[in-house]
């Protein structure tokens, strides 16, 4: 499905309500411009790529990547927080708040008590 600032996208059905929610808003106010790189949505893989790990959230389409190049797993964020409020003002969790920070992933929580689609 093609989305504003990103091209196609394949992810969870109710990940498009909230993402197109953040995209449209950063949009609007002119911030589109920080939306430089769509790493992805949907992929089936454990969090961190552990084999002992759990299944990560984009095992089930419900976690989007922003500007992974300039913000890698592990090191210290540069997103802007901009762009991070657009996303938490949506129902996402910024993973630049991770213990281990990992800047550039957005994994939807929904609502305050909602679950995760899965």
């Amino acid at each position: 499905m093609r989305r504003p600032l990103l091209g196609s996208v394949t992810c969870h059905p109710k990940l498009f309500a909230p993402m197109i929610a953040a995209l449209e808003s950063l949009e609007e106010q002119g911030l589109g411009h920080l939306v430089e790189v769509y790493s992805g949505c949907w992929v089936a893989r454990t969090v961190a790529r552990s084999t002992t790990a759990p299944p990560s959230y984009h095992s089930y389409g419900a976690a989007i990547d922003i500007n992974a190049p300039s913000n890698p797993y592990g090191q210290p964020p540069t997103q802007d927080p901009r762009l991070v409020a657009a996303f938490e003002d949506q129902g996402f969790n910024w993973g630049g708040d991770f213990l281990i920070p990992d800047g550039h992933h957005f994994e939807y929580w929904g609502e305050p008590g909602d679950s995760p689609p899965r």
